[in-house]
């Protein structure tokens, strides 16, 4: 059987300044003297400078001396990497914001001296880059904001002399209502006379939620009748209009007759939203659970009618903190599925930490919604800690990696080993089964608790951006002070740093088309294609063979190298064994019948990883 086996060494050259500012293993797509203005935040809904992809071109906005910031195009190749239009000529720019992939083209924002801020849109072409409709006619700017794909068709915010001079919140402050265009001024038109939360909102998945089917779209709006509160649109003037009043609260001197429903992080679970809202005593005593009181902000779920538009009957945060009603804190969403949600909340026991909800099954305290696990079990003595878990974005292979902040506990005594700042951890979801996400199948530590890039006692390696590529799951991560860098995980989900610019090169927006990695590096302010799948390779210099294989109880490891330790990973990526020593016989007895990932790493600093069998 043919073995594979893998070195690293290559990256402590990346460490030195040997390669300049470009390692090996990516590309440098735009060149000198163009810098990337597309920034870190992931926040679709208040990322304005974000970088898309539409079918086999990757958009993003760029400056050069001689143009500005302008629209620029890459099909992947550094000759294929071009401004698109010189919007406005000369050095001002027409400072493109707000791009947003819809069909087969990005829609977008930019500024002229004759139009002001209006919608736009490109192919990727100078000659299909045109202005969509001058919405606020003259040199006034309508300023776009929030760009949604609706099917074929695009939702988003903007100011006309109506909104402007009849604003329904303040009679001072110039609005923005809600508008659709199908790409033509013909086919532009506004729909909704309701502005939205410009300012001030949480969440990660837009302002405006279309449901999978796309037959309706979500969003926060604001009347006088209900202050804010969930709307709906189906992309019709008729179709746009307010669900239900959430917060039925009466209140004095305010533009409304009720109180805020206080929307936040608003959830696409398939054809319905999960959502976060003030939930007071008006709603809770109308329920069979015999609560009649104020319980703070709590959990939500819409199908976009008055009826399917209710909190979801589980006080999740119980208690009162201080002389308020604990609010539950539901946050960083991510959806497994169309039913089942992973969040982050404070269930009234053990603060803030990792939680899950099934939509289609019943909602019932303790199981459902429910706490997946207390990251941070270290209780002071007057509270209990929160492991405030966040950053996860995708499903890996069944887990979901995350970043948060806890302990490490020493098995089998379970002593406490230190601090672990914000670090790299994950969960099991793979049964997609309420009932089996818990704190056994969670994996913690890949054996107990996190894995720590950043050595522990605190230090926090800000894991984030995971992105999935090819089958392998890149992420950004520090190892160390001030260096942040692309990271990978491995054959066995063991985390391997991809690259190291001199400095500390901090990528971010984190990008795949065609099944290719892109990314932009802060250090550079350039646009990078990764080049490899699985890091930087080089010719193996040391011969590592291990027998026999397969294996009954006991693996030898031969080389002429001495060892500096070995480790032995099942195949979820779970470490089942750790040696340190230069151990050339390892004993694998007590390991069930399976595969194998052997993870041998030398004095010399270089890894070799062997598949093993052991029956």
């Amino acid at each position: 059987m043919k073995k594979t086996t893998f070195f690293v060494t290559i990256l402590s050259m990346l460490c030195s300044g040997l390669f300049g500012q470009t390692p090996p293993g990516l590309t440098d797509l735009a060149g000198d003297g163009v810098v990337i203005t597309a920034v870190s935040s992931e926040n679709i809904s208040t990322n304005n400078k974000r970088m898309i992809v539409v079918g086999s071109k990757l958009f993003f906005t760029a400056q050069t001396t001689a143009s500005g910031e302008e629209l620029w195009v890459s099909d992947g190749t550094p000759t294929g990497t071009k401004m698109v239009k010189d919007i406005v000529s000369g050095a001002n720019g027409s400072n493109p914001q707000w791009l947003s992939a819809i069909g087969n083209k990005c829609y977008f924002t930019a500024t002229t001296t004759t139009q002001g801020t209006e919608l736009w849109v490109s192919d990727g072409t100078d000659a299909g880059t045109t202005l969509v409709k001058d919405i606020y006619s003259g040199t006034s700017s309508s300023t776009p904001i929030l760009l949604t794909a609706f099917g074929t068709k695009v939702l988003f915010f903007a100011m006309d002399p109506d909104s402007e001079l009849l604003p329904v919140i303040d009679a001072t402050k110039a609005e923005k209502w809600l508008w659709i265009t199908d790409g033509t001024a013909a086919g532009t038109t506004r729909i909704g006379d309701t502005p939205t939360k410009e300012t001030g909102y949480d969440g990660i998945h837009g302002k405006v939620i279309v449901t999978k089917d796309l037959s309706k779209a979500f969003f926060i709006g604001y009347s006088a009748d209900f202050n804010e509160t969930l709307w709906t649109t189906d992309g019709t003037v008729t179709g746009t209009k307010p669900i239900k009043d959430i917060n039925p609260r009466t209140v004095t001197g305010s533009f409304a007759k009720t109180a805020p429903a206080a929307i936040e992080w608003m959830t696409p679970m398939g054809n319905k939203i999960v959502f976060r809202a003030e939930t007071v005593s008006e709603v809770t005593k109308n329920t069979s659970l015999g609560l009649n009181g104020d319980i703070g902000s709590e959990i939500w779920l819409s199908d976009g009618t008055a009826a399917g538009t209710n909190w979801i009957g589980v006080d999740f945060a119980k208690g009162m903190t201080g002389a308020a009603p604990t609010p539950t804190q539901f946050a960083w969403t991510l959806p497994i599925n169309d039913n089942l949600l992973l969040f982050r909340a404070d269930d009234g026991v053990h603060n803030v930490e990792p939680c899950v909800m099934d939509i289609s099954k019943p909602f019932v305290a303790i199981s459902n919604p429910k706490i997946v696990f207390d990251y941070n079990n270290w209780s002071f003595p007057s509270s209990v800690q929160p492991s405030w878990p966040q950053q996860w974005r995708t499903v890996h292979n069944g887990y979901v990696y995350f970043q948060a902040n806890g302990w490490i506990w020493e098995p089998p005594t379970n002593t406490a080993k230190g601090g672990t700042g914000w670090s790299l951890s994950r969960i099991n979801v793979s049964s997609g089964d309420i009932s089996k996400i818990d704190s056994i199948s969670a994996c913690r530590q890949w054996t107990t608790g996190n894995y720590t890039i950043f050595t522990p006692n605190g230090n926090t390696d800000d894991s984030k951006y995971f992105t999935e590529v090819g089958g392998t799951l890149y992420f950004t991560a520090n190892d160390a002070a001030n260096n942040n860098e692309l990271w990978y995980l491995d054959a066995t989900n063991y985390p391997k740093k991809y690259c190291d610019f001199t400095g500390n090169g901090i990528p971010h927006s984190l990008r795949t088309m065609n099944n290719t990695l892109y990314f932009v590096a802060t250090a550079t302010n350039k646009l990078y294609k990764v080049s490899t799948a699985t890091g930087i390779s080089v010719p193996k210099k040391t011969s590592v063979n291990i027998f026999p294989n397969p294996v009954s109880d006991q693996i030898n490891i031969q080389t002429e190298e001495s060892i500096k330790s070995v480790d032995v990973f099942n195949v979820q990526g779970c470490r089942m064994m750790s040696v340190s020593g230069n151990n050339k016989s390892i004993n694998i007895s007590t390991l069930h019948n399976g595969i194998y990932f052997v993870n041998i790493k030398l004095n010399s600093g270089e890894i070799a990883i062997e598949k093993v069998i052991k029956r």
